[in-house]
């Protein structure tokens, strides 16, 4: 791939969030990505059912910033792509037997990978389809990621050369416990916050085990997707290696 190319990235939201609201919760990282990549972002397929606060990656609500920064949206417009109890809701450390709507949520996000585009686009983009170079997952979004990293390479597929991780962790359902059986050796830049108290740095760190030559990012914040001037270096010399696969 020719260096000055843009890379085509999907993004995959968190829990009780959408395409539209995580894009807008993004536009710090658009901006300082906008001569590097293209981000797209797509909707999970499942609705949180009015009232279900969850946790999971919404352990503690009582820290309002933290809340805050969530970005959830409201009434219809929260989505999940999984639930882990029967009575649809999510907890990122339930040890459970219940995988409720995940393979939909796979079967979905596989094929938008296979075809290269996201139809019915919510996010306002170009939808241009060609193909993904990359995949950025946000909490719920990122556990998910995790999954499809290795998937993808058990099926010795190429959906996509790379993925960004932020606030990511080991899903503890029994039924995706199969999809962590070796290391993905896709490249990775893991992505978590020193004070995010949604999804501790316990759970983050432990999903690194999983991944080949991880590149580490621990930030200063909280549960949210960094986005500064001072932290555009990162994300930037990454992606210029991207370019180069």
């Amino acid at each position: 791939m020719a260096e000055n190319k843009k890379l085509r990235i999907l993004c995959i939201h968190g829990y009780r969030q959408n395409a539209q609201s995580f894009r807008e919760k993004t536009g710090a990282l658009r901006k300082i990505l906008k001569k590097y990549a293209e981000l797209e972002y797509i909707t999970a397929p499942h609705k949180v059912p009015p009232g279900n606060m969850g946790s999971a990656a919404w352990g503690d609500r009582s820290n309002p910033a933290e809340v805050e920064n969530m970005g959830q949206e409201t009434g219809p417009g929260e989505r999940g792509w999984w639930f882990s109890r029967e009575d649809e809701y999510f907890k990122s450390t339930d040890y459970s037997d219940v995988s409720v709507g995940f393979e939909e949520s796979m079967d979905m996000l596989q094929k938008v990978l296979e075809a290269g585009k996201v139809d019915d686009c919510e996010d306002g983009g170009n939808n241009q389809g060609g193909g993904f170079d990359g995949v950025i997952g946000f909490s719920q979004g990122a556990s998910l990621l995790s999954m499809l990293c290795l998937m993808q390479q058990k099926e010795q597929a190429r959906w996509f050369k790379f993925a960004i991780l932020i606030a990511g962790f080991k899903s503890r359902l029994s039924k995706h416990s199969h999809h962590y059986e070796e290391k993905a050796t896709i490249p990775s830049l893991h992505i978590y916050g020193e004070s995010d108290q949604i999804v501790s740095n316990e759970m983050s760190e432990e999903l690194l085990q999983y991944f080949d030559d991880p590149k580490v990012w621990l930030h200063p914040g909280g549960h949210f997707v960094p986005a500064t001037g001072p932290q555009k270096k990162i994300y930037v010399e990454f992606l210029q290696e991207m370019q180069m696969l």
